[in-house]
């Protein structure tokens, strides 16, 4: 990822734009994803790339929409707390501008069968604090990945007992089952790898104080204010066009566009929607923007008698009308949703809407025995978003009999109840670390205890047969049987497929729009 030919044609693709739109370059690209068998080896280097900076521009300053409880890439969801890491961490591998698989800590991989991978690891690399990088930090990593409630479900196909360290050079890294998805997920944000040394030393102060081998290290952190990073000497590989780097927390939406305008900030984090066209406008910025992975839901606790019957669940999904929910409550920012995961993920197929029929919503609740429609007490907490998507359920429901209680709670304790399988029905949007059908699916697992609660053993073995299979156009079929199974018990109404856009300075060089929201800003530069 941070190669000097990568930063070249990273030069010259931006050189020919002057607005960036998504180009899903970072996405999965099953056809690159090697075979059990096949071994990927390095690419040579090329010759550096001038960075092109203005003078004395040597400073990149982004602006974040909040405050990252820690930067351990383990031990939290939050997507803006995911943006430093790539300039911290390195990951064992990282993919190019087409999606290719190449070389970063490790530099050769093979799978020696369906479920063993071997690495072999870059040799005179060291943590920004000089701790030499070895296996066992590799396995350690692991461990911490498995063992994290936060990304715990993406790797729990890692098998601890039997991965074995060879030397401090090679690890053997041995899997529970077939995982196709595993080599996109150690590209990810939820890759990078860890010093085990310092971890171990302070494990509560490290998501404070991250140690890495990436191109910048942390130097200063004002709680509320600004995290500040600069060039890590002992990197092992080229160093950025930048030397610094500063992440300020501006969480206010509309003071994020002022600092963009007024050149306080190089990189502003989510601009709202009513600021689109205002950064569009500006003569010296840019809006880039696109489409995310994440899919808004509104699922259905089928822990409940009521929603255990599917005639209900169909109800309530012909009584909303998609296409104007989604106006309303997204102002333009998301698209009615058409599946069970977003477009450009492998296998998506079109799932409906199901449509807007009060007619037939109304029949189908008296089938079910209620006649005259129903209470439900609908939880969610305070956001505007989720406010206006309560209003709109409250109003549109209510045309088919059903009389929604509105219930406004802490985050703390929406969490709390939806982990509890405590919510009757609510709007999840989880986020998606790589762009995967098995990552895309993390609400479906039977065994998950969120407000879901379907219980369909179908479902899981659908799940279980799609991550394990490594042959792409297998996957494809696998996945597409479930959206039709998924659309046919409608256990959740998919709702809206999100966008999202950043604002730059239009000095700012080689950003491209990833639908993770996690740019990679080791491909930024100045010019």
């Amino acid at each position: 990822m941070k190669n000097d030919l990568k930063r070249a044609l990273s030069l010259l693709l931006a050189l020919s734009m002057v607005l960036v739109f998504a180009s899903c370059s970072d996405n999965t690209d099953p056809a690159a994803t090697p075979n059990p068998g096949e071994t990927a080896t390095p690419n040579d280097p090329a010759a550096p790339a001038d960075s092109g900076a203005p003078v004395g521009k040597n400073e990149l300053i982004v602006a974040l929409p909040g405050e990252p409880s820690t930067l351990d890439p383990y031990a939290h969801t939050l997507y803006y707390g995911f943006i430093p890491a790539p300039l911290i961490f390195d990951t064992l591998i990282s993919k190019d501008e087409n999606g290719e698989f190449q070389p970063e800590l490790a530099t050769e991989w093979s799978f020696t069968d369906d479920t063993t991978l071997v690495f072999k690891l870059r040799e005179g690399v060291t943590f920004s604090n000089g701790n030499k990088f070895t296996a066992e930090d590799v396995k350690y990593t692991l461990q911490k990945a498995v063992e994290s409630t936060f990304s715990g479900s993406l790797f729990d196909c890692i098998d601890l007992e039997n991965t074995t360290i060879t030397n401090d050079t090679e690890i053997v890294v041995k899997l529970k089952y077939a995982y196709a998805p595993l080599l996109d997920l150690l590209t990810s944000f939820r890759g990078g790898i860890l010093d085990h040394i310092s971890y171990e030393a302070d494990p509560d102060a490290y998501g404070h104080s991250p140690i890495g081998t990436g191109p910048m290290k942390l130097i200063n952190w004002v709680s509320g204010d600004r995290i500040e990073l600069e060039a890590n000497s002992n990197y092992w590989g080229e160093p950025l066009a930048y030397s610094k780097c500063v992440f300020r927390v501006i969480v206010e939406s509309s003071s994020r566009t002022i600092e963009l305008e007024t050149g306080g900030v190089d990189i502003a984090v989510e601009v709202p929607f009513s600021d689109w066209s205002r950064v569009e406008d500006a003569p010296t910025l840019n809006l880039v923007s696109g489409q995310t992975n994440i899919l808004a839901s509104l699922v259905f606790n089928n822990s409940y008698d009521t929603f255990k019957d599917e005639r209900v669940r169909k109800a309530l999904a012909y009584g909303l009308d998609l296409n104007a929910l989604v106006q309303t409550v997204w102002e333009g920012t998301a698209d009615v949703a058409d599946s069970y995961y977003a477009r450009n993920l492998l296998g998506y197929k079109v799932e409906g809407p199901m449509g807007y029929d009060v007619e037939k919503a109304k029949t189908l609740l008296a089938e079910a025995g209620y006649p005259n429609g129903f209470d439900l007490t609908y939880t969610t907490y305070q956001t505007t978003l989720n406010q206006a998507f309560a209003e709109v359920l409250q109003s549109m429901w209510g045309q088919i009999g059903v009389n929604v209680k509105i219930d406004i709670v802490d985050l703390a304790t929406f969490t709390s109840m939806n982990n509890n399988g405590e919510l009757t029905a609510a709007l999840l949007t989880p986020s998606v670390a790589i762009a995967d059908p098995a990552a895309a699916l993390l609400l479906w697992p039977v065994a998950r205890t969120i407000s879901l609660r379907h219980n369909d053993q179908h479902i899981q073995d659908l799940l279980d047969a799609g991550s394990s299979t490594y042959d792409t156009d297998e996957r494809a079929a696998i996945y597409q049987e479930l959206q039709d199974y998924l659309y046919e018990k409608t256990y959740t109404v998919p709702v809206a497929y999100t966008k999202f856009a950043f604002g730059i300075q239009d000095s700012v060089q080689g950003f491209t729009f990833d639908p993770s929201q996690v740019p990679d800003l080791t491909r930024v530069y100045f010019g």
